[in-house]
């Protein structure tokens, strides 16, 4: 058998818009492409695209993070706005088909979670959690040095932690869910109401550079959403260190913003709050780490 450090492991990160992937050998991604994702509704479609993008030559190892719910190989959309794809789409038997190897398959932000805590913002913690916040907000824990999937694939998802009792609903289907509040797709809703005109996450966080004080107050109810949240969090599993990453979460001023919040918590909910290091392509770096690491056989 080859041995780890030197078997290539053919990497996979499926999301929303893109699905990215690449060749990883010690740590190292080599080749890496992209397309983008098929927005059909149709696992097969999403299945094509992959192959699309696998190299000519025979492959090792095939490990796939995507968005969604993973529960034995097969993906459920927790959120169809995100990624449509029916309901427990045997996604891991598919591809075993298509690429002739069988995958592990994860969900994105527990891969990138464990990037993070093997070689990024996470090292030194034993109860980490990870947090993107982009388009919508996923989440990874790392509980006593193990990375948390769950027995139906849900563990992490506080994205969909309720935020706002009151508020809108989620595309999950419950309501005022913290991704309702902090998300970019948030903000920008959130955003176009209060400034009278349409607004990406960017063009608000611009506006609030300039002075703009409701754009300030839309940034502001995000941070102190995520900030409880993560105390939520630290109240429940003891969480030890947050590394946050994503377009939102490393916009300029956003966890500094982040850590001043939290700074006003009781003590002991406070806990450090850090930039992700692992890059844009955790998601790819993480999962052929945990395909190396055995994850698939425990």
């Amino acid at each position: 058998m080859t041995a780890a450090s030197d078997r290539a492991v053919f990497a996979i990160d499926i999301g929303g818009t893109k699905i990215a992937a690449a060749e990883v050998r010690g740590g190292q991604l080599h080749d890496r492409r992209q397309t983008a994702t098929p927005r059909t509704g149709t696992g097969d479609d999403l299945v094509a695209a992959i192959a699309g993008l696998a190299p000519k030559h025979a492959l090792d190892a095939v490990a796939v993070a995507t968005t969604g719910i993973v529960r034995d190989g097969a993906l459920t959309a927790l959120n169809p706005q995100t990624l449509p794809i029916e309901n427990g789409y045997p996604l891991a038997r598919a591809l075993e088909t298509a690429l002739g190897v069988p995958p592990l398959v994860v969900n994105d932000a527990q891969a990138a979670a464990w990037a993070e805590f093997t070689v990024g913002a996470g090292r030194g913690y034993r109860n980490f959690a990870f947090f993107t916040v982009s388009t919508g907000i996923g989440c990874g824990l790392v509980i006593d040095g193990r990375l948390q999937t769950g027995a139906a694939g849900l563990a992490g998802h506080a994205g969909h932690m309720m935020s706002d009792p009151g508020g809108v609903i989620c595309g999950c289907g419950r309501r005022g869910c913290l991704e309702t509040i902090a998300s970019g797709t948030a903000l920008a809703r959130r955003g176009s109401e209060r400034l009278g005109r349409p607004v990406g996450a960017p063009d608000l966080f611009a506006a609030a550079r300039q002075g703009d004080g409701m754009a300030a107050e839309v940034i502001a109810a995000a941070v102190e959403a995520l900030v409880n949240g993560f105390a939520d969090l630290t109240a429940s599993v003891d969480i030890d260190g947050f590394a946050v990453g994503g377009g939102v979460g490393l916009a300029e001023g956003f966890i500094a913003a982040l850590q001043a919040h939290s700074r006003q918590l009781p003590a002991v909910f406070q806990r450090p709050i850090l930039a992700a290091r692992a890059g844009a392509d955790a998601g790819l770096l993480g999962v052929a780490l945990l395909y190396d690491g055995n994850f698939h056989l425990k």
